[in-house]
């Protein structure tokens, strides 16, 4: 009974450092992608690195203003935004972060992508970037998945959803 409730604690104790982590995560992420939604985009590259972060300083304030206007450009280009949506998360536990946000503006959907570090106590932005090429990654899925047409479990699929006239 001992194990048991040890192995409890740590599993709590785990489940509640990533609950953390994550809530830091959306503090970074979720008011880029609002901004985004609600068309205020004239400045979202400085929000993922804002003055003072220790990103930032990989940036000259040309090069952000440049970068400002890019995404400005991009997102003026695809339209208004009707919403957006978490995708995809993966890794490395307390180390590092790649979140994929799929966003429906009227022209096509996008997808926002973060890579988030943690050097040492804190999250920070280590990349943002704006994709518009979301059919691509269906395509790439396609024939990744025609590839494995071989595979026992994919072949009895077909042969059950297999409708021939």
């Amino acid at each position: 009974m001992v194990k048991l409730s040890n192995v409890l604690v740590a599993f709590i104790c785990i489940f509640s450092i990533n609950t953390y982590a994550n809530e830091e995560i959306d503090k970074l992420t979720l008011p880029i992608m609002e901004a985004i939604h609600k068309g205020e985009i004239s400045n979202v590259f400085s929000m993922a690195f804002p003055k003072g972060s220790s990103s930032r300083r990989y940036f000259s304030d040309s090069d952000i203003e440049k970068y400002d206007n890019q995404f400005q450009n991009s997102f003026k280009t695809l339209g208004k935004s009707s919403g957006y949506f978490e995708y995809l998360q993966s890794d490395i536990p307390d180390v590092l972060v790649l979140k994929y946000f799929v966003v429906k503006f009227d022209v096509e959907p996008a997808i926002i992508k973060f890579v988030l570090y943690k050097q040492d106590k804190k999250w920070r932005i280590n990349s943002f970037q704006v994709d518009d090429t979301l059919d691509d990654y269906l395509e790439e899925s396609a024939k990744y998945r025609m590839g494995s047409l071989g595979h026992k479990d994919v072949r009895e699929e077909i042969k059950a959803n297999k409708s021939l006239k």
